[in-house]
């Protein structure tokens, strides 16, 4: 504010007033070189003195100045006329702001500040004297000191700050510093930067292009866009409008038509962040703080992992008497709605998705149609989600190809998982699919239930979009148990089918699910298959009975919420778009509920001689130097294991011919097979090695 705006000299006028009045009660302002370093007897007669008269009684000049305070923010500037309008400031809180204000722009008020605080060691202006300047009687009447309370605007959305004396712990309210927060200030002065504690987790987008440049690259419907655009936004009672949906760019555009169409900017927050670096409270405040400021629609965004707690407190501190013009919070369908006007957006469709694709990858790619067909119905990603696949993919062809810098297929999906890429590191293990579907062996029933498994995952869109069979079931995923002994290839076969359907896959680690406090583990689970939907991500349950047990016979409380948490799983399975499969050794202990709504129950049985000895032959890396002696058909038939404990031996067996520095034979096989018995606990005899001895093992032949 500079010395020849009118608020400046009101201020002045208000100072030499207060001065004038001082010095004619008697007051020895600036008379003492000492003031401020002790008290003479004349100041204790004068105290004592005021305290038998009235010094609150306003003159006539104090009358007209304080006429001129409320008249002054129609004919201020118009930030300042906007604060006050905004956050319904008074006269006196108007009068505060310019005071703080007066101060923050002139540092030479500050010596006029200290005169007349009678103090030259208080230079920064108290509550004592906003209230002598603006409260009139105010030593008679103290209902200026509401102004201070947390619950009125300028303590409330922090335009002012109130300090206590230094070293001076609970200093009484009028002996109190106040100061302009740095956000309002840099605001009143023109800044055009937000407060800086937003960053660098908000934006402030200017009303006009960018806010249609946002809006076409969300792909917003042309009909939605349109009707937002038209919305009377100063009618809404509450002025907070929640949008659901599952497409943050959608929802964000949404913000932006209602933006545009009120001639606003948009004030973009990312508040998981922000309220992570702040505290839900203070984010909340500086966001409606700015926004009211800025006359901006407020966007609050990526609110999906507030606990329900959190959610509470945001809507009833919405449904308050807020500064900002409208508020637009974002919700999803799982969340406890929002009781005032809710936008439902309708979810992205598979034709926009591979229309997004094919624009954003442009004509320079081997993609074809049918794996845009693939991307667009296995990746439910927003056009911005795309867009950054889409950049990723080139970035990894110029990488590998800088001649061609053309994406193959195998860079599109890899940049796609990216992008959709969940977080579930606290619950789950991401697996990288390193097997194919000569690398199994099972019986030929048991992989044609597979084939079948990958197809149904594959095909969900044809049969159940295009064909119709979707409104006749709950959810689009491909479910299916595992049921087998360990080593049998349960995993093996999650691996390939992930491999196969170019999807990510994720080992669910149960102990970090389950919990035993009620609630938690079905929370827990929620945010696996939210964080999981977007990419239709394949979830692999291991060990399952320990989570979807039978339900009991209800005795308690515990029992109670049991059954309710398994019946909570089979509602979040059938929903959940991608494949889920749940692996186990104890088929009988499954729930029968999840038996029958499952589409697949794969047995995968112990494997059987012939089995064996293709499992043995495939054991072994082209590369491994093998002893012609090795009998393949002698090790099926000898020794009954799973295709895992004969990979174990493999293994085993070759690092002990590597430390004999021969090729791999018998010997170190039998060797291998031993121990692998020892770590299973079974009995093993020589017989059992029949010619070949070197079943024993190298301590045993005194090396």
């Amino acid at each position: 504010m500079k010395p020849t705006d009118p608020g400046h000299q009101l201020i002045v006028d208000f100072l030499r007033a207060e001065i004038a009045r001082m010095r004619s009660g008697g007051i020895p302002v600036g008379e003492d070189d000492f003031r401020g370093l002790h008290i003479p007897d004349a100041e204790v007669d004068r105290l004592l003195g005021s305290f038998a008269t009235n010094r609150g009684v306003p003159d006539a000049e104090h009358d007209a100045l304080l006429a001129r305070l409320a008249a002054y923010p129609a004919e201020a500037s118009e930030r300042f006329a906007r604060l006050v309008e905004h956050f319904a400031l008074g006269p006196f809180e108007a009068g505060c702001l310019l005071l703080c204000l007066v101060v923050e722009d002139d540092l030479g008020a500050e010596r006029l500040i200290a005169y007349v605080q009678d103090d030259v060691s208080k230079r920064r202006p108290r509550v004592d004297l906003a209230a002598r300047l603006f409260a009139p009687g105010a030593d008679d009447d103290d209902s200026w000191a509401a102004a201070f309370h947390p619950s009125w605007p300028l303590v409330r959305w922090k335009l002012i700050q109130v300090f206590d004396e230094p070293g001076q712990p609970f200093t009484p309210l009028r002996a109190r510093y106040i100061a302009l927060h740095p956000g309002v200030a840099m605001y009143l002065r023109g800044a055009a930067a937000i407060d800086e504690s937003l960053f660098p987790f908000a934006e402030l987008v200017a009303h006009g292009q960018p806010l249609t440049q946002r809006i076409a690259r969300a792909e917003l419907d042309e009909a939605m866009a349109a009707k937002l655009h038209a919305f009377p936004i100063a009618s809404l009672d509450t002025r907070v409008i929640a949008v659901s949906g599952k497409d943050p760019a959608q929802q964000e555009a949404s913000a932006a038509a209602l933006a545009s169409g009120s001639n606003r900017p948009l004030l973009t927050v990312d508040f998981q962040e922000l309220a992570g670096q702040l505290g839900l409270e203070a984010a909340m405040t500086v966001v409606l703080r700015e926004a009211g400021l800025r006359d901006a629609v407020a966007f609050i965004g990526n609110t999906g992992l507030l606990t329900n707690e959190q959610w509470a407190w945001l809507m009833s501190t919405l449904r308050q008497p807020s500064p900002a013009p409208l508020v637009v919070i974002t919700t999803t369908p799982e969340r406890p709605p929002w009781t005032g006007l809710t936008i439902s957006l309708p979810p992205g469709t598979f034709e926009g998705r591979r229309a997004t694709w094919l624009r954003e990858l442009g004509e320079a790619n081997s993609v074809t149609a049918a794996e845009l067909d693939v991307l667009a119905d296995t990746f439910e990603l927003s056009a911005t989600r795309i867009a950054e696949a889409a950049r990723i993919a080139a970035g990894t062809a110029l990488w590998n190809s800088p001649a061609a810098a053309i994406p193959v297929t195998e860079d599109v999906f890899a940049a796609a998982r990216v992008a959709a890429s969940p977080v579930l590191l606290s619950f789950a293990r991401r697996i990288t699919p390193r097997y194919h579907w000569n690398d199994i062996i099972l019986p030929g029933d048991t992989r044609a239930q597979l084939e079948e498994l990958t197809g149904r995952a594959r095909y969900a869109r044809m049969v159940l979009d295009t064909w119709g069979f979707g409104a006749r079931r709950v959810g689009r995923g491909a479910t299916a148990l595992f049921a087998g002994p360990s080593g049998t290839g349960k995993t093996m076969a999650a691996e390939i089918m992930a491999r196969e359907l170019q999807l990510e896959l994720y080992a669910i680690d149960l102990s970090g699910v389950v919990s035993k406090y009620i609630g938690e583990t079905e929370k827990n689970l929620e945010t696996i298959f939210t964080e999981a939907s977007a990419a239709s991500a394949l979830l692999f349950f291991d060990e399952a009975d320990a989570l979807f047990g039978k339900r009991s016979e209800v005795k308690d409380a515990h029992d109670r919420y049991a059954n309710i948490e398994t019946a909570y799983l089979l509602q979040r399975i059938e929903a959940y778009p991608g494949p889920v499969i749940l692996a186990t050794n104890l088929k009988l202990n499954l729930d029968e509920a999840f038996l029958r709504r499952l589409d697949f129950a794969i047995d995968f049985p112990f494997p059987e001689e012939a089995e064996r000895t293709l499992i043995w032959r495939r054991a072994f890396p082209a590369a491994t130097p093998l002893d012609p002696s090795v009998d393949f058909g002698f090790l099926a038939n000898q020794f009954r294991l799973t295709g895992g404990n004969i990979r174990n031996i493999a293994l085993a067996a070759a690092f002990m011919a590597a430390a004999d520095n021969s090729a791999l034979g018998m010997s170190h096989l039998m060797a291998a097979t031993r121990r692998e018995y020892q770590k299973l606990g079974r009995m093993i005899s020589e017989s059992d090695f029949g010619v070949h001895t070197g079943g024993r093992l190298p301590s045993e032949n005194g090396r």
